[in-house]
């Protein structure tokens, strides 16, 4: 490691992670303010490349909303395919460190960029510009991909100083409780056994306490008072959901599954801080993002082979049911459904979406909360719930049974199974359209009507042979085993590509009919 500081443009951590958040913020005036702050660091010095591309994609979505009216199309096509030219070259530019160039496309997929991005800066390279609807799209996903793959990463790589001040301020806010709770058990006791609480010792071991609590309080309000909004996210929430803090060190003082109700001793402590919080960033803000770091830490990850695990696991099942006791209370507390005639004051839609993409015990238990709070959203969430607790209950099974964990399968169709469910289909199918499959399994569908405006589309001269010689009337047919031959996804087996193109008239066609 360098004995260097490396010099940076920005003053500190929350500069750099506020030009972030303004950056891709949905407020117009915010981030051109982002792309001023990044203006501001280019003059004085060098940036990452990914930062440099982030404003440059920033810029283009601006200028894009403000000038819609002023600029062209083709203009606008331009300007966008010189900016994601610009942000495809200089990213993978990066990897090109060997003896020999390598293609574009084998650094882009070395990185984790989307191939489309490759191909879409070959066609406003080499070929015809794309349209303008799709680099819109493409300049939305290029800004959502640098978050995901530089600014979210950065965030694990910033100086923890912060986050060590934040730890200690907390600890000492957690120590005078502890001081001050042992003083009023203290006095409680004294007066439960009839002695005078106005001993020296007792009012003196008081007095320490209250003292106490006042400075970790002030100190506390003075530390959040200098912290951005973003050290919520990056700062508050990691260290509060850590062991010590949220979650009490001793597991006799925690929450316990299934219940998950929170001890209101727990909830007594921080109350006061919640109320700090809240005065200096706001109810939903500070919220939403605990839910959210309690949701991140309770559903790991999953990848195709590895769903329906128990959880993290570096996270105990009391620290996992202390951290659903929470997200209740806080639920309870602040939520309001969408049922009510108030608007929710904070929102849950992140946290549901977490949940289900991360199945796993904890998720479902965060699920079940959710459905016990809002009766709106349990009718919907009803089937979530019970499908993971099946899933659940078959890994257990396969777990008592040893089977090994690549073999496990939760869900398995059977041959039989699926030529029901193709019965059953047929016989939709035939109820739909009025009559029933021929022997040879194809479907009388009187298509010739719907499908007439398609027809101009292909002349009899410009099918093949086979296509020519097909039955009319419009009908599809299954194609026998025999006959079936590989083809290009599109294509017929006979190779006849089909019309797919929707005729001109539908994009004029009103989405309701009026009545007269």
């Amino acid at each position: 490691m360098s004995k260097f500081p490396k010099v940076v443009p920005w003053a500190s951590t929350e500069e750099y992670m506020a030009a972030a958040d303004s950056l891709y913020s949905p407020d117009l005036s915010e981030r051109k303010r982002g792309v001023a702050i990044v203006k501001a660091w280019r003059v004085r010095g060098r940036l990452p490349v990914a930062i440099e591309a982030t404003a440059s994609l920033a810029e283009m979505c601006v200028a894009d909303q403000e000038h819609r009216h002023g600029v062209s199309n083709n203009q606008l096509q331009h300007m966008y395919s010189m900016a994601l030219i610009r942000f495809v070259n200089s990213i993978v530019d990066l990897e090109q460190k060997g003896v020999y160039a390598q293609s574009v496309a084998v650094l882009a997929s070395r990185i984790g960029m989307p191939a489309w991005f490759v191909e879409l800066r070959h066609a406003g390279t080499h070929e015809q510009i794309p349209s303008l609807a799709t680099l819109r799209a493409a300049c939305s996903q290029a800004l959502l991909w640098l978050r995901d793959y530089y600014w979210s990463k950065q965030v694990r790589r910033l100086p923890t100083d912060t986050m060590a001040q934040v730890r200690d301020v907390f600890a000492q806010f957690v120590a005078a409780c502890d001081q001050r709770q042992a003083a009023i058990a203290a006095v409680a006791a004294a007066a439960a056994s009839r002695r005078s609480a106005s001993k020296a010792g007792d009012v003196n071991g008081m007095s320490l306490a209250e003292a106490a609590f006042d400075s970790a309080t002030a100190a506390l309000s003075l530390l959040v008072g200098r912290l951005h909004a973003d050290a919520v996210r990056l700062y508050v929430v990691p260290v509060l959901i850590e062991s010590g803090f949220l979650v009490p060190s001793e597991k006799r003082l925690r929450a316990k599954f299934p219940d998950c109700v929170l001890p209101a001793a727990l909830a007594e402590t921080w109350s006061a801080p919640f109320l700090v919080f809240t005065s200096s960033w706001g109810e939903t803000l500070f919220y939403e993002e605990l839910l959210a770091g309690m949701v991140s830490a309770l559903t790991p990850d999953s990848s195709e082979f590895g769903v329906f695990e128990t959880g993290d696991g570096g996270l105990s099942t009391s620290h996992a049911a202390t951290l659903v006791a929470w997200i209740r209370w806080i639920l309870e507390s602040h939520y309001v459904s969408e049922g009510t005639a108030r608007s929710p004051a904070i929102s849950i839609e992140d946290m549901l979406e977490g949940c289900l993409r991360n199945p796993s015990y904890y998720s479902r238990a965060v699920l079940r909360v959710v459905s016990d709070v809002d009766p709106v959203l349990k009718r919907n969430l009803k089937p979530f719930v019970e499908f993971m607790g099946k899933a659940l209950a078959a890994l257990v099974a396969d777990e008592a049974k040893g089977a090994p964990a690549a073999t496990k399968r939760l869900v398995t169709v059977s041959q039989s199974a699926l030529q029901e469910e193709e019965a059953l289909m047929q016989k939709r199918l035939d109820q739909l359209f009025g009559s029933k499959a021929n022997h040879n399994g194809s479907m009388d569908v009187d298509s010739t009507a719907a499908m007439a405006p398609f027809a101009t589309a292909s002349t009899p001269e410009s099918r093949p042979a086979a296509a020519q010689s097909r039955p009319a009337g419009g009908r599809w047919s299954y194609v026998s085993e025999t006959a079936w031959v590989q083809c290009p996804i599109g294509a017929r087996c006979d190779g006849s590509v089909p019309v797919l193109e929707w005729p001109a008239w539908i994009d004029d066609a009103p989405l309701h009919t009026t009545p007269a």
